[in-house]
């Protein structure tokens, strides 16, 4: 199948420029509740999940990703692990065996919420929490087998939730299937913990204080739900530190990735910046604080005036100013530590990692943290994020596009019509921000001839700065 790569000259050069160093994992405690076990029955109905928005650059494009992964944040999640966006087709794909001859599917929550084809696109209309679809299939003898995923973020059990709208926590971890670090179970996606370089903590943590000149370390973000706002960020520890210098802070910055067809620049624009001083770091359960591992510790940051992320379907989190000296500090990121394999072309494309460093001297966070001999996790540095949609017209399934005053775009009938106060550049990206169309707008209305182009989500962007999300 056909993948989109957009990958980086410069992260090439930052790349070579330093070779992988041996890690040790220094495990921790996830909290968790025991993994479904998958059926092993002959004639059994099964779906994959909705592909989501992280390792975008390994993608296949026809499976059309953009639902994001939640964090286990129960508070905030309502025990969800997807947030589907209002609007836009969500893809679930049959994997039953047995041949089965017919389909029947239930989908709480969607416009249509039962369909008989094989595999569906389910467009969720309302600000809720669903369970996740059931499907019945039939086969040539007439049985027929049903399957609704049955392992629950909820300590209260029940189905797996998909959450759209409202208010949520996402992560680019799938938190699901875990390590009980007892035993490796065969479908963990992820385990928790810290990496140290090989030779022990005299050169301290890959994600924190070191002495290898590793001044930062971010998370790349993707979401595809119009009108949201970044409200804050919580920021997860293996541990709470407990070694520092008197005033000692962290800086947080959030950033706005400047994507071309040639190279992803992480700090293209600083959109927000803020310090969290280490004694405002508390341990799970101190003054009522959550963390997502029992020995683990967090910061929560929430900002006075949040971010709008209209247009923005790419933005980039960092976190530095830790120590160089690991005698003197112990701050230290927690990771996924078992994150998803990736091809050896994929291991050079820059959209297909999620997290991502800074040395000492760059400027730029271009070097994958598997860089570093972290594998290809990612560091939980997880965005609160609140939709300011809470329905759609469920006569055509869309989201109305937001109206600049001086710039607006949408599509009709296979073309995107723009509508400009002035004259200007326009560049058309999908939603793995690969750039698909270039145009000249004209004042008032331009018309671009967009029939070549797949239905989705893309972005149009004005070379004077406005932005448009729109729906084909």
């Amino acid at each position: 199948m056909k993948k989109l790569y957009i990958v980086s000259l410069l992260s090439l050069f930052a790349m070579s420029s330093l070779s992988a160093q041996e890690t040790t994992v220094l495990p921790s405690k996830a909290k968790y509740e025991s993994p479904a076990m998958a059926k092993d029955a002959q004639n059994s109905a099964m779906y994959a999940m909705p592909e989501v928005l992280r390792n975008l650059g390994a993608k296949s494009v026809e499976n059309k990703p953009v639902c994001s992964l939640l964090a286990r944040h129960k508070s905030i999640n309502d025990g969800a692990f997807l947030w589907a966006p209002l609007g836009v087709p969500v893809k679930y794909l049959d994997q039953s065996t047995g041949n089965p001859t017919a389909w029947e599917w239930t989908v709480p929550g969607a416009k249509n919420e039962t369909e008989t084809t094989q595999n569906i696109e389910a467009t969720y209309i309302q600000e809720g929490l669903y369970d996740m679809p059931t499907l019945n299939v039939t086969y040539a003898d007439g049985s027929n087998s049903s399957y609704t995923p049955a392992m629950s973020m909820t300590s209260a059990g029940g189905n797996e939730k998909i959450k759209t709208g409202g208010t949520v926590e996402i992560t680019t971890i799938d938190m699901r299937y875990h390590d009980s670090f007892g035993g490796l179970d065969e479908t963990a996606t992820y385990m928790f913990g810290a990496n140290t370089y090989n030779e022990g903590t005299s050169q301290g943590y890959v994600g924190g204080t070191n002495n290898t000149q590793v001044v930062g370390w971010g998370n790349l973000f993707m979401i595809a739900q119009d009108d949201a706002y970044l409200d804050g960020v919580n920021i997860y520890l293996h541990h709470k530190p407990t070694k520092y210098e008197e005033g000692a802070k962290i800086r947080l910055q959030v950033w706005l990735p400047n994507i071309t067809e040639s190279a992803v620049l992480f700090t293209y624009l600083p959109l927000e910046a803020t310090y969290i001083p280490f004694e405002d770091f508390k341990a799970d359960g101190e003054d009522g604080a959550w963390a997502l591992t029992y020995d683990g510790a967090v910061a929560n940051i929430k900002f006075e005036i949040p971010i709008d992320l209209y247009g923005k379907p790419y933005f980039f989190v960092s976190v530095e100013g830790f120590s160089q000296d690991p005698e003197t500090e112990d701050f230290c990121l927690l990771a996924d530590v078992k994150g998803p394999k990736l091809s050896e072309m994929d291991q050079y494309n820059l959209l297909a990692h999620n997290s991502f460093g800074r040395m000492e001297g760059e400027y730029d966070y271009l070097r994958p943290i598997s860089n570093y001999g972290g594998g290809n996790g990612s560091f939980a540095i997880c965005p609160i994020i609140s939709s300011g949609i809470k329905s759609i017209d469920p006569e055509d399934g869309a989201v109305e596009s937001v109206k600049l005053p001086s710039f607006n775009a949408g599509a009709n009938n296979g073309n995107i019509v723009i509508m400009s106060a002035e004259a200007c550049q326009v560049g058309v990206y999908d939603i793995s921000g690969k750039l698909v169309m270039t145009a000249q707008a004209n004042q008032g209305e331009t018309v671009l001839n967009a029939q070549a182009l797949k239905g989705g989500v893309y972005i149009v962007r004005a070379s004077n700065g406005n932005a448009v999300k729109i729906i084909k």
